[in-house]
C-alpha cells in the first residue's frame, strides 16, 4: 500500500489535533484544579463527590437552622434572666426587708415596685423574636399572655384561658408540653407508629405557662386556710393587696411572701434548664462545623488534582505538543521538496 503525502498529513493533523485537546483539557485542570469536569470521565469518582456534596449541603441546612435556634435560645435566656433578676432585686431590696412596723408609704412604695414588676414579667413574656412570640409554644404568632381587664384586678389569660381557673388546669398540662420539632443533624427517626423519635430531634416550642405557672395553692396558716395564686402576675397582684391593706399584718403577708421566694427559684431553674440547652446547641453547632470540615477534605480529595501533578502534567504535554508541532513542520517541508523534484 502506498503511503501519500495527504495521508501522511490527515494522520498528521489528526493526532495533533487530540494533542492540542489533551492541552487544553489539562490546561483546564490547572486552571480549575478539578479531576474531572463530567461524570463519564470518571464515574466513580462522580458518584462519590455527588454523595458528599448532598452530605455537606445538609451541614449547612443544619448549620443554618442551629444558628437559628441558638439565636432564639439566647432570646429567650435573656427574657427569663431579666426577669429572674428583677424578682430577685425586689425581693433582696424589699420584700425580705419588710416588718409590721413599716409605715403605710413604705408599703406603698413597695407595691408600686411591684406594679413595675408585674408590668416587667408580663412583656418579657410576650417578647417576640423575628415576629413570632418565643414563649408562645405552637402558636408562635398569637400573643401568649392578655389581661381581661373586666375583672377587678384584671384575670391574667394565656392563650384566652384564664390562669386561676382550676377548670383549666388539663389544658394548661397540655399546652406545656408543646413541641415543635427540628432536624439538626441528630439523624431523626421514626418507630413503627410513624412518630418521630424525640432523641433524634430538638424542641423548640417554650410555653410560656410553664414559666408563669397557673391554679391556685391551699395553704394553712394559724387562723384558717388561705388560696395563694401559683402564677406569677397574680401572686404579685396579692402581695400587692396586702401591703395596702389598711388591716395589715406580718401574719397575713408572710405565706405569699414564701410562695414568691419559691417561684422565684423556679424561674431560675428554668432560665437556667434554657442556658443548659443553649450549651447544648453550642455543642452541636461545633460538630456540624467538624463535620463540614471533614466532608470538604473529601470532596477535594475525590474532586480536586494535586496543583505540583497537574502542572506537570500540563508542561509534559505542551512539550510533546510543542515537539509534534516541530516535526510536523519538517515532515510538511520534505513533502514539499518531494513534490518540486
Amino acid at each position: 500500500m502506498r503511503i501519500t503525502t495527504g495521508m501522511m498529513s490527515n494522520k498528521y493533523i489528526k493526532n495533533l489535533g487530540k494533542s492540542a485537546n489533551e492541552l487544553y483539557y489539562l490546561h483546564d485542570r490547572v486552571a480549575t484544579g478539578r479531576k474531572f469536569f463530567t461524570g463519564s470521565e470518571d464515574p466513580v469518582g462522580a458518584i462519590k463527590a455527588y454523595k458528599l456534596r448532598r452530605e455537606y449541603r445538609l451541614t449547612q441546612m443544619y448549620d443554618s437552622s442551629i444558628s437559628d435556634v441558638e439565636s432564639f435560645y439566647t432570646s429567650a435566656e435573656t427574657n427569663l434572666m431579666h426577669i429572674s433578676d428583677n424578682m430577685e432585686r425586689v425581693y433582696t431590696s424589699y420584700l425580705r426587708g419588710i416588718t409590721g412596723t413599716m409605715s403605710a408609704d413604705d408599703r406603698e412604695a413597695i407595691a408600686k415596685e411591684l406594679d413595675n414588676l408585674q408590668q416587667s414579667i408580663l412583656t418579657s413574656l410576650n417578647t417576640k423574636f423575628e415576629d413570632k412570640y418565643v414563649f408562645g409554644g405552637t402558636s408562635r404568632e398569637e400573643i401568649p399572655f392578655t389581661l381581661d381587664k373586666s375583672t377587678d384586678p384584671p384575670t391574667l389569660m394565656f392563650k384566652g384561658l384564664s390562669v386561676s381557673d382550676p377548670k383549666n388546669a388539663a389544658d394548661f398540662e397540655k399546652l406545656k408540653k408543646e413541641v415543635i420539632n427540628v432536624d439538626l443533624g441528630l439523624g431523626m427517626k421514626f418507630d413503627d407508629s410513624g412518630n418521630v423519635n424525640q432523641d433524634t430531634v430538638f424542641n423548640i416550642s417554650m410555653s410560656g405557662i410553664k414559666f408563669m405557672g397557673y391554679g391556685t395553692e391551699t395553704v394553712d396558716i394559724p387562723s384558717g386556710q388561705i388560696e395563694i395564686s401559683n402564677d406569677l402576675y397574680s401572686l404579685i397582684g396579692e402581695i400587692k393587696d396586702k401591703l395596702r391593706d389598711p388591716d395589715f399584718s406580718m401574719e397575713d403577708i408572710s405565706p405569699y411572701i414564701e410562695k414568691y421566694e419559691q417561684q422565684k427559684k423556679q424561674v431560675l431553674v428554668n432560665a437556667t434548664d434554657i442556658g443548659a440547652k443553649s450549651n447544648y446547641l453550642e455543642f452541636l453547632s461545633l460538630r456540624n462545623t467538624s463535620n463540614q470540615d471533614n466532608l470538604n477534605a473529601k470532596i477535594l480529595d475525590v474532586e480536586y488534582v494535586d496543583s505540583a501533578e497537574a502542572i506537570m502534567d500540563f508542561s509534559m504535554q505542551r512539550y510533546a505538543y510543542n515537539a509534534a508541532l516541530s516535526m510536523g513542520n519538517r515532515i510538511l517541508e520534505n513533502s514539499f521538496i518531494d513534490f518540486m523534484r
